[in-house]
Parts: structure tokens; C-alpha cells; sequence
């Protein structure tokens, strides 16, 4: 080849890149999960990006556009959890652990323990039931050593066989001792009138909370974080809860749990409100305006249940950029059909996770980690099933312990579609969808990675382009979404 060919072939190719875009090397891996495939986080054949090109739906990110630093993902140690898992072969529970705590799994880093028993406990039970026991002499974690415990020391081993990470576990009360509240019962038997906390104990619940973090560290198990109630104004009649509104749990917090925690346990952080997200914003404006208040606490808690709400969350960021919110509870009514579950509730899931992580949400927590084939045990009913020990919610994992078979449920996989990619430390990056349906978002993991999720949850599939700009230059690719189906990608 003559020296004036090559320069004119060189030439050509250079014009070819530059119309193009420029050739790109970066290789794009890919997971999906869709409804009527095999494809449970299942990975796909690489892609790679190129130039940029026309398309009438495109999923743009931004990595110049950075927001929160996500904490984690998990899910609750209740009592009904803990006796479902006792009651599975060692390779069963083995395989429970993998599921959610290894490198293969979900890789949650997250949980939340109830402080005393909940309606997904086998009884009623507190840590102290001596009337009038202000020092809390007879406190004592002897019921949580026989399940509760053991599972999270095994889920904490698990995790840290792996990663250098530990749980970050945020515990909650439903409910003090009988003797400390005004209706002298776990339960709100009366609603939210006389549920609520004696003035003259204050003090001891504040140190009922301070026992417990020491307790349960001389097991060997760390408390990340205490909310202060759960669900403070639901006041439930036939299970544990109490009352607080927004005033008087300012005033519980900057007289007595503050200053308790201070002193005692200074690492552990103090989050408010823990429920609905409907009603963030006022409970938000009324403690982080208390002056004496706001100090000892770290963020807002939120649960699912109101609904998507999702404006309130960035309200309540904008407000108080330096108050974390995570979302603490969420779960599904019962499935009646585990072999075979309800795909809408993936969805749900997901649904949530993006609208909750794009609205500055730093972490989410599931309820329940495992229940049998009723959703239970459930003390506490509801009425309408096969009585009321029999009936509770839905879990990511149902097992049949008669069988010893577990059933991962449909939400299983999409909430690992984040879980999995997203570590501890990532931040949020900007990401937008044009010209359809698609529901995206986009982080920067703590080793460089892009990680995009995706979801679809129309009938049809959406063809897209995933278009990237790095350093000024467009680096683009086709992808095909199938209907229903969620997927990552990952790249550098």
C-alpha cells in the first residue's frame, strides 16, 4: 500500500469516528428481570456504547449532577421472622442468609429490630413488666436470645464474610411496658385517647431505650440508630403501638431520650416520626424547629403507606438539607398463591425505591425478611383470615416449613436490581427519561461504576436509548425493555 493510500484510508476512518461520535471501548453489563421469561437478575450478553443516534424515548445521565449518599438496604428482624427461619433445615437457613447477606444475594447492609414485641411477634412481651420499676432493675433481652438474636448474629457473619461492612440496624418501639402508658395496655384499646406515655416515666423509657443498646451490645450486635416510635399515630387497637404527635415527641426527645443517648450511647442516632410520608413535611417543620430538639436527631423516618407522596420527601429535604430521611417500612397485603405471586408487587417495590431515592430518600428497609405460607405468624389478625395466628402480610421470602420450600416473591428481584449494584457510600446521579413510560434512576458507586435501573411496567416492550455524556462526548446505546421487566446496567 502506497504512503498517499494509507493517509487517504487514515483520513476517512478519522472522519468516520468524528461523524460517529468517536469509537467507544466502555463495555455495558446488564441483568434483567421480566414477567413470562426465566430472567430473574439474570445477566445478558454485554452491550457496548457508540456514537450517538436519533430515538424517540432516551434515558440520559449525567454523572456532573450528584445528590445523596445512599446508606443501604434491608429488612426487619421481627419475632415472626426469626421463629419462621428456626423452623427451616440448616441448608434452608443457609440458604435464607445467602440470599440476603452475601456477595450473591441481595447484599443488604441494613435492618431494623423491633424494641419489644409487634403484631409479627408469637406474644405480647416488653423487657420489664415491674410496675413501677423506674431504674428498670429487671430489664432484660432474655426473650430475644432464643430467635431473634442468633439470626442476626448469623446474617451479621454472613455479611462480613464478604465485605468489611456490618449491619446498620435501627430499632424501634411499638409499644413501652404496660405500666408506662396512661392506658395501663400495650395495646391503644381506646384509639390514640390515653395512649400515650405517663409523665412521671418519661425518664425510665428513655433508659428502657439506653438498656437496650447495651444489652444487645453485649451480645455482640451494634444499634446504628433508634426511631423514637413506630408509627406514632396510627394508635392500633388490637396490637402494640403508642402515641406521640410532632410537639410531644420534640419535647420526649430534647428532655429525655437526647440527653439519655447523649450520655450512654453518643454514636447512636436519634430519627423521628417513622411513619407515612403524607405527613413528613409538618413533622419535620415542628421538631427540626425546636432549637433544643433538633440537635439529637439525625433524620426522618418514613413508611409506605399513604402512598407515593413523593413531592413531600423533596420538600422536606429542601427544607432541611442536612436531615437524612430513609424509609424504614414497606410491605404487601397477603399473598394467597406464594408458587405463583402477584408481579404488580415487584413493581410496587421498585416503583417506590426510585421515586423514594429520586426524591433524596438515603435508604430503604423492608419489613418482615421471611414469613411462612400466611404471611405470619401475626398476633394481632387481621379478622377476615384463617384466625388470627394464621394471617399477616407478605414477604420477600415465604416458606413452607412443613415442606421446607421457599418461595421468593416477585418483589425479591426487583428491589435486588438495586440493592445489588448500589453499596453503601454510592451517590445518586442525575438521569431523565424522554419520550416514554420508563422509570429510571442512576448512581456512582464508591468504585466508579454507573449503575442504572430501569423498569418497564407497560404491556408492550420500549425500545431506548441509554445515552451517557463523559467529558463532553455522547456515548450511546440501543436497549430493548420487555414488557414488565426491570434491569441494571452496569459500567465505568
Amino acid at each position: 500500500m502506497s504512503e498517499k493510500m494509507f493517509l487517504q484510508i487514515a483520513c476517512c476512518f478519522s472522519l468516520l469516528l468524528l461523524h460517529n461520535g468517536g469509537a467507544s471501548t466502555t463495555e455495558i453489563q446488564w441483568y434483567r428481570t421480566a414477567q413470562n421469561t426465566t430472567d430473574r437478575i439474570s445477566p445478558q450478553p454485554s452491550l457496548q456504547f457508540g456514537g450517538d443516534f436519533p430515538s424517540d424515548v432516551t434515558i440520559t445521565i449525567d454523572r456532573s449532577s450528584s445528590y445523596q449518599t445512599i446508606l443501604g438496604f434491608g429488612g426487619a428482624f421481627t419475632e415472626s421472622a426469626a421463629y419462621v427461619f428456626s423452623k427451616l433445615n440448616s441448608s434452608l437457613q443457609s440458604q435464607v442468609l445467602q440470599m440476603y447477606f452475601s456477595e450473591d444475594g441481595l447484599r443488604y447492609n441494613m435492618a431494623r429490630l423491633p424494641i419489644g414485641s409487634t403484631d409479627f411477634s408469637l406474644t405480647t412481651y416488653s423487657y420489664d413488666d415491674i410496675a413501677g420499676d423506674i431504674n428498670l432493675t429487671a430489664f432484660s433481652i432474655d426473650h430475644d436470645l432464643a430467635l431473634i438474636i442468633p439470626f442476626i448474629q448469623r446474617a451479621n457473619a454472613t455479611l462480613m464474610s464478604w465485605s468489611k461492612d456490618t449491619l446498620s440496624i435501627v430499632a424501634s418501639p411499638w409499644s413501652p411496658p404496660w405500666w408506662m402508658k396512661e392506658i395501663e395496655s400495650p395495646y391503644c384499646l381506646l384509639s390514640c385517647v390515653l395512649c400515650q406515655l405517663k409523665d412521671e416515666y418519661q425518664q425510665a423509657w428513655a433508659l428502657y431505650f439506653s438498656k437496650f443498646i447495651a444489652s444487645y451490645a453485649a451480645e455482640g450486635i451494634t444499634i446504628w440508630g433508634v426511631t423514637v416510635q413506630d408509627e406514632p399515630g396510627a394508635c392500633p387497637t388490637r396490637y402494640e403501638g403508642m402515641h406521640f404527635d410532632a410537639q410531644s415527641e420534640a419535647n420526649f426527645v430534647k428532655h429525655y431520650l437526647g440527653p439519655q443517648l447523649s450520655r450512654d450511647h453518643p454514636a447512636v442516632k436519634i430519627i423521628v416520626y417513622d411513619y407515612n410520608k403524607n405527613d413528613v413535611v409538618e413533622w419535620a417543620q415542628t421538631i427540626y424547629s425546636d432549637k433544643s430538639a433538633a440537635p439529637y436527631v439525625w433524620g426522618i423516618a418514613v413508611h409506605w403507606y399513604s402512598g407515593d407522596d413523593f413531592p413531600n420527601l423533596n420538600t422536606t429535604h429542601n427544607l432541611f438539607p442536612n436531615k437524612p430521611i430513609l424509609a424504614t417500612e414497606a410491605t404487601e397485603v397477603r399473598e394467597t398463591d406464594p408458587a405463583n405471586p402477584s408481579w404488580s408487587k415487584g413493581e410496587h417495590y421498585a416503583h417506590d425505591i426510585i421515586g423514594d431515592m429520586n426524591n433524596w430518600v438515603v435508604g430503604f428497609i423492608d419489613w418482615n425478611l421471611i414469613l411462612d405460607m400466611n404471611g405470619a405468624p401475626n398476633h394481632a389478625g387481621p379478622d377476615e383470615c384463617e384466625g388470627v395466628i394464621k394471617c399477616g402480610s407478605d414477604g420477600m421470602l415465604l416458606a413452607d416449613t412443613d415442606n421446607q420450600i421457599i418461595y421468593p416473591q416477585v418483589f425479591y428481584y426487583y428491589v435486588g436490581h438495586i440493592s445489588k449494584f448500589v453499596p453503601r457510600g454510592s451517590v445518586r446521579i442525575s438521569s431523565s427519561v424522554e419520550g416514554s413510560a420508563l422509570e429510571c434512576i442512576a448512581f456512582l458507586t464508591p468504585e466508579s461504576e454507573v449503575v442504572v435501573v430501569a423498569m418497564n411496567t407497560g404491556d408492550s416492550p420500549i425500545t431506548f436509548k441509554l445515552l451517557d455524556i463523559v467529558a463532553g462526548q455522547p456515548e450511546a446505546v440501543k436497549v430493548t425493555a420487555l414488557p414488565h421487566s426491570i434491569q441494571t446496567f452496569v459500567y465505568t
